[in-house]
């Protein structure tokens, strides 16, 4: 059974959500992670300080102490404005990810009253159809069209034909030396002046060429086209009469029966949705630009522990841990041996956890990718129209399988071919791609009038309100308020 484009739709959001929350989750760990690092951190930094104090007997503590406090609110100054920083994304992020729910429930709504509108345009369109039908002078315009049309398009194709057959001939003429001699002196005309030998040389030249009948032939081939077009182009103008006076017809009994007020009321919908779904892209856009704010701002190993390390090394600069381990081993005493054991063994849980964060940041890096991405097919999505209540989706397809197929390949780059394989459009599908190319009540025109026109000028009378369209297109006019490039 086919699955409808709203669900497939709803499924991707909550994957895309179910995602989010679990990236949250999983960064949430990490900074758990950091809190652990922070600690083993206070610790070295104890032990460190007690191994000064035992290895420095020359420096008083009072003075020692003071190092450690013109260190210290450095090191707690960049902290603060880590956290601060944070803070402010983190806020941001929230911020967008609560308007990103908010719009995708208002475009599921938007979606669901738009469908609801179009069946309500449909079913005005057959109704106007019907009236028009009823409509005698619709009835006779109708057929005066038709007839119009096919006489204009034998005309067309007999205009084609001759000058097909003058591109053929006429490089004959132009090339035969004797013929345009005497077509240039005007032989045969007022217009030729010559007298006495030259003029019979000429008549003898002329009967030798069969000049007279060659004469007629080139100023058939010549004239008869742009005669033939000034012929077409007032058909045209006649045609055009016959259809502004059938789209009369059908604008009164449009606006009599709404069709005309539906038909911007659908506009607007299709305005609103697609500023809703333009607002949703830039929401999406700000929200992958905050998570990456927030990821790069509380990184253990960002810009501000790559600023509080540097204060903290300088710290360090002249007790390097080579050579305490060194010293402790020049002594008999062997307190300073356990301190730097101590010392060695905090080093050795850092490095693992570091090693581990490390890891677990790569992997929320790629999955902060993969969400990009699924999001970015999202906007795909319903750029293409395929939320609609109109797009269907075969019964096999599993759009959360589909994703989680993406995301353990590492890429969500055949998801959106996936998606088009499986998308289908509904019943009224044809109409509604039609409708792309033709605006509604261009459609309703046409219907009215191949009805009208019935039998062996059914095809004809289509054809002269598709002509009618190509017109307007071609001028950049419109029949309305309701004109709009998406029809």
């Amino acid at each position: 059974m086919p699955i409808s484009g709203p669900v497939v739709h709803q499924q991707l959001m909550d994957t895309y959500n179910r995602l989010q929350q679990q990236y949250e989750s999983d960064r949430s760990i990490l900074a758990a992670a950091k809190t652990r690092h922070e600690e083993l951190d206070s610790g070295r930094s104890e032990t460190l300080l007690a191994l000064a104090e035992y290895y420095l007997p020359e420096l008083t503590v009072d003075s020692l102490r003071e190092t450690w406090v013109e260190v210290r609110p450095r090191i707690s100054e960049i902290l603060r404005r880590q956290e601060t920083e944070v803070k402010r994304f983190t806020t941001r992020l929230d911020e967008a990810n609560r308007e990103h729910h908010t719009l995708d429930d208002t475009l599921v709504h938007i979606n669901r009253d738009l469908d609801e509108a179009i069946d309500r345009q449909e079913s005005l369109s057959h109704d106007v159809e019907k009236k028009l039908l009823e409509n005698k002078n619709f009835v006779e315009l109708s057929d005066r069209a038709a007839m119009a049309e096919a006489a204009l398009e034998r005309a067309e194709a007999n205009l084609l034909e001759i000058e097909q057959d003058a591109a053929r001939k006429l490089p004959a003429y132009d090339n035969s030396k004797l013929f345009k001699y005497l077509h240039d002196l005007g032989f045969g005309t007022d217009a030729y002046t010559k007298k006495g030998f030259a003029r019979r040389m000429d008549r003898m030249l002329a009967k030798y060429i069969g000049f007279n009948q060659a004469k007629q032939g080139y100023d058939f081939l010549r004239k008869t086209p742009e005669q033939m077009r000034q012929i077409i182009a007032e058909d045209r103008g006649a045609l055009d009469t016959v259809m502004k006076e059938l789209e009369k017809c059908r604008d009164e009994v449009s606006q009599e029966l709404g069709l005309t007020a539906q038909v911007n009321s659908v506009a607007d919908m299709m305005k609103r949705r697609d500023q809703t779904i333009n607002r949703l892209n830039e929401v999406l856009f700000q929200i992958d630009t905050e998570q990456k704010n927030v990821a790069s701002a509380s990184d253990t190993r960002g810009p501000y522990y790559r600023e509080a390390i540097t204060i903290f090394r300088e710290m360090l600069a002249q007790i390097g841990t080579p050579d305490l381990k060194r010293r402790a081993k020049s002594t008999i005493d062997l307190t300073d041996d356990q301190i730097v054991a101590r010392l060695e063994g905090v080093e050795g849980q850092i490095s693992q956890l570091e090693e581990a964060a490390r890891q677990r940041r790569d992997e929320l890096t790629s999955r902060q990718r993969l969400i990009g991405e699924l999001g970015q097919v999202i906007q795909q999505y319903r750029s293409a129209g395929f939320d609609s209540g109109r797009s269907q989706f075969v019964g096999s397809f599993d759009v959360v399988t589909e994703v989680q197929q993406a995301m353990s390949q590492g890429s969500m780059g055949s998801l959106w071919q996936s998606i088009r394989s499986a998308q289908r459009w509904g019943p009224s599908a044809m109409e509604q791609l039609g409708r792309v190319a033709a605006h509604p009540m261009t459609q309703v025109l046409i219907n009215a009038m191949a009805h009208a026109a019935g039998g062996a000028l059914e095809a004809h009378a289509r054809r002269a309100g598709q002509r009618r369209r190509r017109k307007n297109q071609d001028d950049g006019s419109s029949w309305g308020p309701w004109d709009s490039s998406r029809w």
